[in-house]
């Protein structure tokens, strides 16, 4: 599967990842295969997600890329079943369970709980339904899905913490990666990569309302 490039230097590669595509795998339908040469992965998305990925082209960058990784902007677009407020802010501690692949948010206490902060900001809503963007500060399994279904704001299409959808299939969820900010580990440059969804629920909201 063609991928499209969006950024591309000596040391570093952003592609856009297709919504159903894995991030790395031992196959033939993930980022890593489709490339004609090696790299390294730095920030994966589910499958059922798409967007930004960046990859870098040799190790020495890979290792630099990963020490920073906290200082990486990371932003996505959702589209979520609520009318929810202009603004706001979650933090949780959350656990995943691994035999069932799935998230949720647990007391600070519990063994193995991982602290998970992100922020959103409302840019439209229609038909009971809202676009967010949304800052994640930590990236943990199934972060933003899990956390906003648990604060009530499930996200559109997604079978696997939105009720509505558990049953329904040929659905992906409403959310995809827009945007990086960081700085060229090499260069020292501060880029910011950028990109807009348009398939799915998302063609329901018109391309002015997506702010980068």
């Amino acid at each position: 599967m063609p991928l499209e490039i969006i950024y591309e230097d000596k040391y570093l590669l952003a592609v856009i990842k297709s919504p159903g595509m894995l991030s790395q795998a031992d196959g033939n339908d993930d980022i890593m295969s489709a490339l004609p040469y090696k790299t390294h992965i730095i920030n994966r998305l589910d499958r059922p997600v798409g967007g930004i990925v960046l990859l870098a082209k040799d190790a020495d960058t890979a290792a630099k890329l990963t020490n920073q990784i906290k200082d990486i902007e990371k932003y996505y677009y959702a589209i979520v079943c609520s009318l929810c407020p202009e603004y706001g802010e979650f933090s949780d501690y959350l656990m995943t369970n691994k035999r069932l692949n799935t998230t949720k948010i647990v007391n600070s206490g519990n063994v193995g709980a991982k602290f998970a902060k992100l922020t959103f900001t409302k840019l439209d809503e229609k038909d009971e339904l809202s676009l967010i963007k949304v800052r994640l500060y930590t990236g943990r399994h199934h972060q933003i899905r899990a956390q906003l279904s648990a604060h009530g704001m499930p996200i559109w299409g997604d079978t696997k913490y939105n009720p509505a959808f558990k049953h329904k299939r040929g659905v992906l969820p409403a959310l995809y990666a827009c945007r990086l900010v960081f700085t060229h580990p090499i260069t020292g440059e501060r880029l910011c990569l950028k990109s807009k969804p348009n398939y799915g629920k998302f063609s329901d909201f018109t391309e002015d309302k997506y702010e980068l």
